[in-house]
């Protein structure tokens, strides 16, 4: 059973993975973390990332927690724009750039970092995806810890807070596949599907929305909350599918999430809470993903994006979709796309 997912690898494998993966990269800092900051200014202030597609979303995804951590300015922009209409930004002194081993960017780069992932075979990333917002989280931390922003004493509690979100994320991808079971039927015939949470989770808001919309082919929409009251709501039908993201931040943002998740259960059954809080749900309707609570928000999105990751999977099969075989699999050589 093994061989044959490492020599079929399907996107759930790499679901699977993402655990021991991420593991991998926690026990190996600080040691690459440091080789890859070794060309970098000794006092960093502004941090430039450019990416592509799930990529930038994974960016965006840790952008917040670099900032906080290590008290750096971390712009994220997508390559083909920045390179194509933006003007170079003379603050700007680092920049991290994706991309795959032995490319010619690489080859011109100061430094790597190897996210220990390989070479994903499936057309929908997952296991990279994690793994690009861990190793950026961790050249923050290293950063901060060498420019003394951070005390050995803080470096090694975000560590073992890292360490311990890791250990859940197995059991994450268990609770997600016993939720979809439960409402196989429901998410399976959902003809629209909406992720609504606080700004700190735009990151995964924005991959929700990639890779529902790649993979199951149907209206998806990954929304802050800000964005969902100043005019998302008013897509809202009967047959809508909701998925209300719960996390310990500030208080009134969570409270004005309920308000919201309450009026719109007027409009549509399909309301479902995926909740990091540790907290039981203000209405107990069966509808609720309890996961391990996340203290820290700015570290959330790392089991936060494992439910719809597992969600995906299971519903495109569910609906017959076949996802070695990518739909429109001739539009990057026939648009020409590099």
């Amino acid at each position: 059973m093994i061989l044959m997912m490492m020599n079929n690898p399907t996107m759930l494998s790499y679901i699977r993975r993402e655990q021991p993966v991420l593991e991998r990269l926690l026990t190996n800092y600080p040691k690459q973390i440091t080789a890859a900051l070794t060309a970098t200014p000794d006092h960093p202030q502004h941090w430039l990332i450019l990416a592509t597609g799930s990529r930038l979303n994974a960016a965006n995804t840790a952008r917040l927690y670099m900032q906080k951590t290590a008290a750096l300015q971390v712009t994220i922009a997508a390559a083909d724009l920045y390179v194509t209409y933006e003007e170079a930004d003379p603050s700007v002194d680092v920049v991290i750039v994706t991309n795959q081993k032995s490319t010619a960017l690489t080859a011109m780069a100061d430094a790597t970092c190897d996210l220990l992932t390989g070479k994903e075979s499936v057309p929908y990333i997952t296991l990279s995806f994690q793994a690009i917002v861990l190793t950026l989280m961790l050249l923050a931390v290293r950063s901060a810890a060498l420019q003394a922003r951070l005390t050995e004493l803080a470096v090694n509690q975000e560590l073992d807070e890292f360490s311990f979100l890791i250990e859940s994320m197995n059991p994450t991808v268990q609770r997600a596949n016993d939720f979809y079971r439960k409402f196989t039927i429901d998410f399976t015939n959902a003809p629209q599907f909406t992720a609504i949470g606080a700004n700190v989770l735009a990151g995964t808001l924005t991959e929700m929305q990639a890779k529902f919309t790649e993979i199951l082919r149907v209206p998806t929409h990954g929304y802050s909350l800000a964005s969902f009251t100043h005019g998302g709501f008013m897509g809202t039908h009967e047959d809508h599918c909701q998925f209300y993201l719960e996390i310990n931040t500030d208080p009134a943002v969570m409270t004005q999430l309920q308000a919201v998740k309450t009026y719109e259960s007027r409009l549509t059954p399909h309301i479902y809470t995926i909740s990091l809080t540790g907290d039981q749900p203000t209405v107990n309707d069966d509808q609720t993903l309890q996961l391990e609570a996340v203290a820290d928000p700015y570290k959330a999105p790392l089991l936060a994006i494992i439910p719809f990751q597992v969600l995906a999977w299971f519903i495109a099969k569910s609906r017959g979709i076949n996802l070695n075989h990518p739909m429109y699999a001739d539009f990057q050589a026939a648009t020409k796309l590099k």
